[in-house]
Parts: structure tokens; sequence; C-alpha cells
């Protein structure tokens, strides 16, 4: 009987001790899960943002005009200075002849007035004045006509202002003409010499200027990238400082994202992190936190972090959202 009552007093000391050992190693188990979930809700984070690019432009006009070709479409990938879209150039070409041959003009009347005055000079002056007089007279008509028709709203403001830089000439040519008669009649002096330079140096700005606006008509790409938006097609009218194309930089993106303050101690710049992009569900690509901003949002107590990412095959488009983690 004692035997018995010994045996049963053992067995139990030993399924108690058991017990023991099991309940505290499930705690001490417990307890380590609990540290690494912990340790893992530090060092995990996910935070969103737009995806924008480093370089991007948006490409206007300097001059009014009607477009007449559009060499890209949205899509399109385009080096700086590469032609996208021409305005129809007719009539500032025509100001450019128009200053060419005022510059012509004015260098052979500073020509003549260095030189020795000779009859047959004269008669030359006398048949010059009455062509410019008459070409003077066929413009003014012309500007008068086309003054009426924008008075009436009939002709637009850019015709009216082409007309009126056509007249602004044909009268410099035909006072340059007045003034070669009357200085081969007279003679040449200092003053008449300076007055026939001051008129080439005059001529050749107003060249510069009409070079200058036909060149504006060829209207290039500022930066390298691709052709995001494109709001103008053929035969429209492109208004000075109006967006007609959009580009961006696609080999150069980057997310800014607000990441909460206490994730932030976590964070350093140079770390590689993770990206998924919504409309790109199956893939992944890699990034680096470039830039911790030093400043706190007051209001949301947030820290901007500006991820650069890494995109070989260019799959990533600019307004695409990411997730960083």
């Amino acid at each position: 009987m004692r035997k018995t009552i010994l045996i049963c007093v053992i067995a139990a000391m030993m399924l108690s001790g058991c017990s023991t050992t099991a309940d505290s190693s499930a705690k001490t188990s417990e307890q380590a899960t609990t540290k690494n979930i912990r340790q893992s809700a530090k060092t995990q984070f996910i935070l969103g943002g737009k995806v924008a690019a480093n370089e991007q432009a948006n490409v206007t006009s300097k001059i009014a005009g009607k477009v007449s070709e559009i060499a890209v479409d949205v899509g399109t990938e385009v080096k700086q200075g590469e032609v996208l879209i021409t305005l129809d150039n007719k009539d500032l070409q025509a100001a450019v002849d128009q200053a060419e041959a005022g510059v012509i003009t004015a260098k052979a009347n500073l020509n003549n007035t260095l030189n020795a005055t000779r009859p047959e000079q004269v008669t030359e002056a006398q048949a010059a004045l009455d062509n410019t007089s008459k070409a003077y007279d066929t413009v003014k008509k012309n500007y008068d006509r086309i003054k009426a028709l924008a008075d009436a709203g009939a002709s637009s403001q850019m015709e009216l202002d082409t007309a009126s830089q056509q007249l602004s000439a044909a009268n410099a040519q035909l006072v340059s003409a007045q003034q070669q008669l009357t200085m081969l009649k007279s003679g040449p002096t200092q003053s008449s010499i300076a007055v026939y330079q001051a008129q080439v140096n005059q001529a050749e700005a107003a060249l510069s200027v009409a070079q200058a606006a036909l060149s504006n008509a060829t209207i290039t790409a500022p930066i390298d990238g691709r052709v995001t938006a494109k709001s103008i097609n053929v035969g429209e009218y492109a208004s000075p400082g109006a967006t007609l194309v959009s580009l961006a930089n696609s080999k150069d993106l980057f997310v800014n994202a607000n990441a909460p303050l206490e994730v932030v101690s976590s964070l350093s710049e140079g770390l590689e992190v993770e990206i998924k992009i919504s409309e790109l569900p199956d893939q992944k690509f890699k990034g680096k936190i470039a830039v911790i901003n030093s400043k706190l949002n007051d209001q949301s107590r947030d820290v901007m972090i500006k991820v650069t990412i890494e995109d070989p095959n260019e799959l990533i488009k600019p307004g695409m959202f990411a997730e960083i983690g």
C-alpha cells in the first residue's frame, strides 16, 4: 500500500514538472513571436504617391499662327531641338524677303553717297523713287483694305499686323529713295552719310526681327523626352503662351511620398526599396530613397521623401500610382 502511494506521488511530481516545462516553453515561444512581429512592424512600411519626371516641359508658341504641320503624337520620343510643330510662315517669309530688300537698298544708298555723283545716278535715283512711290501706294491700298475688313470683323488681327509691317517697310523705302535723290542732287555731306549709315543699321535690325519671327514659326523640343499630351491639331490656330505639347523624360522618374514620423527613423537616404505600380500589377521595380525632407508637415505630421525609380524598359509613365515598401 505504501509502495503504491509513493509511486503515485512520484508520477504526480513528474507530470507537474512536465506541465511547468511545457508552459514555460510556450510562453517563451509566444514572447519571441511577439517580439519578431513588433520588430517587423518597425522595419516594414508602405507609402504611396504619383510617379513624376524630373525633366518635363510644356511646349508653347511665341507667336500666333495657323498650324500647318505636326510631326509628333502622344507617345512619340523626341530629342532636344527636334521639330515638333510648324506654323504657316508664308507671311513671315514675305516679311523677311522685304526686310532683306530693305537692307540691300539701304546699303546701296550709302555706297552711292560715298561715291561721286554722276548725272546717270540722278536719273537712276529718280526712277527708283518713282518705282518706290508706286509700290508704296499699292501697299497702302492693301493696308487700308485689310484695316477696313478688320474693323468690320472680317479679317484677323494677324493679317492686319502683317499689312502694317509691310506698310512701314514700304514707307521706309520711299523715304530712303527720296533722301537718296536729294543727296545726289545736292552732293554728299557728313550728316547725309551718317543718315544713310543709320538707315543701314535700321534695315539690318528690321531684318533680324523678321528672321526671329520666322524662326519662331518652327517649334522644337526643349528637352529629350516622350510626348505625354497634345492639345493642338493641323489647321487650328496656336495662341502665344498656350500649351501645345507636353514632354516628359521617362528615363528619370521619381515618387514623392509622405512618410509618418514614426517610420522616418527607420529610413535613410540611399536605402533601396521595392516599388509596385498599380497599372502594372505583375511587375516589381527597384527604387532608392534619394531625399528625406528635413521639414515636418505641420498639419499631417508627415515627412516628405523622394524615391528614384529604376525602370530600364521604360514601362512606367508619369502619373501612374506607386506603392513603396
